[in-house]
């Protein structure tokens, strides 16, 4: 699939920028191994590049919670936990403001990122604004939490999200009787890597052009995924038929 090459050149360069700390330095050479200074950090017990902050992945300085609730509306797609494997969205299930589950209660905006609470979930979701189709019509489950981002951080808390470090720890930290899950409070104890300014620039440079089309790619296959169920039942009960 033409997403999962993306994502693995986007795996590969936030592991190089943010994990080796190798991101080109002022003459476009690799930081850390070209002589970058390094300072250590009490909070990660590694080292880490001189200026950079570590702060929560609830309370940081480039993106912000969002809150539960969403504006009135006729009617909407639900995109419940269920209906996202991953990155991949499935159609949905249509709703009224009034007569929606408790439960689909989030507003999508654009320059967002959600990712599923529940622990051993893997479900993601990165709307910049070329997911716009997408955003408009739908709203999300209270399942998913959501990080509103602004333009220039949107890609890297994107990247951060989709690394293994990220769900690992989450994991580490949901809790719950009958489905165990994360809270804000546990997610305080989730660390992020606040870079300088003039780096994150730099990376949103270099990837936004690739999740702008990962984005493309969602929204045509959720088009294409829309047409075959309702062609579907057509060719089934003999209402279309294929002509060779």
């Amino acid at each position: 699939m033409l997403n999962d090459n993306l994502e693995q050149q986007l795996m590969l360069l936030y592991d190089y920028w943010f994990i080796q700390f190798d991101f080109p330095d002022n003459n476009g050479n690799p930081y850390q191994i070209s002589g970058g200074k390094m300072v250590w950090n009490d909070t990660l017990r590694r080292n880490i590049p001189e200026n950079w902050k570590v702060q929560s992945v609830i309370s940081n300085c480039l993106s912000s919670v969002i809150k539960p609730g969403v504006k009135i509306f006729n009617t909407k797609t639900y995109l419940a936990t269920a209906d996202v494997k991953g990155t991949s969205i499935s159609t949905g299930t249509i709703v009224d403001y009034d007569g929606r589950e408790s439960r689909a209660n989030m507003q999508p905006s654009i320059n967002s990122v959600w990712f599923a609470k529940m622990k051993n979930s893997i479900k993601h979701l990165y709307l910049n604004k070329e997911m716009q189709p997408i955003i408009s019509s739908s709203i999300l489950s209270t399942g998913f939490c959501g990080l509103q981002c602004n333009e220039i951080s949107f890609e890297y808390i994107a990247s951060y999200v989709s690394n293994a470090y990220f769900e690992i720890h989450k994991d580490m930290l949901a809790h719950g009787a009958t489905q165990e899950a994360v809270n804000n409070d546990d997610l305080a104890g989730v660390h992020i890597i606040i870079p300088e300014d003039t780096v994150l620039c730099a990376y949103h440079e270099t990837t936004q052009a690739i999740y702008a089309q990962i984005s493309k790619n969602v929204c045509e296959n959720q088009e294409l995924v829309k047409l075959r169920d309702w062609l579907l039942p057509m060719l089934m009960n003999g209402q279309a038929t294929i002509n060779d």
